[in-house]
């Protein structure tokens, strides 16, 4: 069944075959589209939302057309259908796309792509974009310098898998932070760690040609390196910060800082940053001076979904952020 949510109808609407393509222009330009054929009316929906190293479409069709791609950036799709189908040639493969897969392709290999309606004549369409440089950045983190369009990165995932069910999830986060332009805005690095989170879920568990390079042990950096990662993550607190970022900081490999928080932490570096964040909301939230809604003191912090910081802040202090407020307010402690 299709998640109503995720597939809400787009803003922009119409029957005007050029107005869709320009729609597109700015995150997928074409060089080629064979508009519908028939008599019957063609109707579309489209909507376009530009983030930070990425960006989000959403499209609805009445009607089969199809296109190829003009992009020459590596950046990277990743498409979920909510009805109709596709046929598409990425590269020398011939692929489909249903609604019960995950489609990834790195654009400039896209050489055609046949949408084609369901019974009732309807096509949805959700696709994530994720800038080259941000791409660039994932991968050179995990395998050295990389380059997406030679990995040969399989082209769909089965969304019954643990994978797919991951990517969807991952999609719908930053789809329903993308519907809020306000969560981008006040919660930049709540969006940079998802948006670096699901590069690394794709290169982790979908196969591609330097997969083998997972099971390669890296070296553990010493406990100097992961104090100097703890010093960093408290010393930008403030700043949109990734896991990549961090490695970055202290000279070792995102895999490497894994390993070394693991080993001397015995949690990973995502949960160690995440932890101290809460620390900062729940200061934040028991200072008598803060005059803030508990959700703007979250997004502040990097926490985008209400009902999942909430059981996290429950765990990590015995009791809601309301009730910390509420002690806060009345003197308590």
């Amino acid at each position: 069944m299709p998640d109503n949510t995720f597939y809400v109808a787009p803003a922009l609407s119409g029957s005007d075959f050029e107005t869709l393509l320009a729609s597109f222009e700015p995150i997928l330009p074409m060089v080629r589209a064979s508009p519908p054929k028939g008599a019957a009316e063609f109707r579309w929906r489209s909507e376009v939302v530009v983030g930070p190293d990425f960006s989000v479409m959403r499209t609805r069709f009445s009607g089969d057309w199809s296109f190829s791609c003009a992009a020459i950036q590596e950046d990277l799709a990743i498409g979920f259908l909510g009805t109709g189908a596709a046929d598409m040639v990425v590269g020398v493969k011939s692929v489909q796309r249903t609604t019960s897969t995950v489609a990834l392709v790195a654009l400039p290999t896209l050489r055609d792509h046949k949408v084609r309606t369901s019974a009732d004549g309807s096509y949805s369409n959700v696709m994530l974009k994720f800038e080259a440089r941000l791409v660039a950045k994932v991968l050179n983190a995990m395998f050295g310098k990389a380059a997406l369009m030679n990995l040969d990165l399989a082209p769909t995932v089965d969304l019954s898998t643990g994978a797919g069910r991951a990517l969807h999830q991952f999609a719908r986060t930053i789809v329903q932070g993308t519907n809020d332009p306000q969560i981008m805005k006040r919660s930049p690095k709540a969006m940079a760690l998802l948006t670096e989170a699901t590069l690394r879920l794709v290169f982790e568990h979908v196969p591609h040609r330097l997969s083998s390079q997972l099971d390669r042990r890296a070296p553990d950096p010493t406990p100097r390196h992961i104090q100097q990662a703890i010093e960093h993550m408290h010393d930008n607190l403030h700043l949109p910060l990734t896991m990549i970022d961090i490695a970055d900081a202290i000279g070792v490999s995102e895999r490497s800082l894994q390993l070394g928080f693991r080993r001397f932490c015995d949690t990973t570096p995502a949960a160690y940053l995440r932890r101290i964040r809460l620390d900062a909301v729940h200061a934040e939230l028991s200072s008598p001076v803060n005059q803030l809604p508990v959700y703007e003191v979250a997004l502040k912090w990097g926490f985008t979904h209400r009902g999942r910081f909430a059981s996290q802040y429950r765990a990590a202090f015995g009791a809601y952020p309301s009730e910390t407020v509420k002690r806060t307010s009345t003197g308590g402690s």
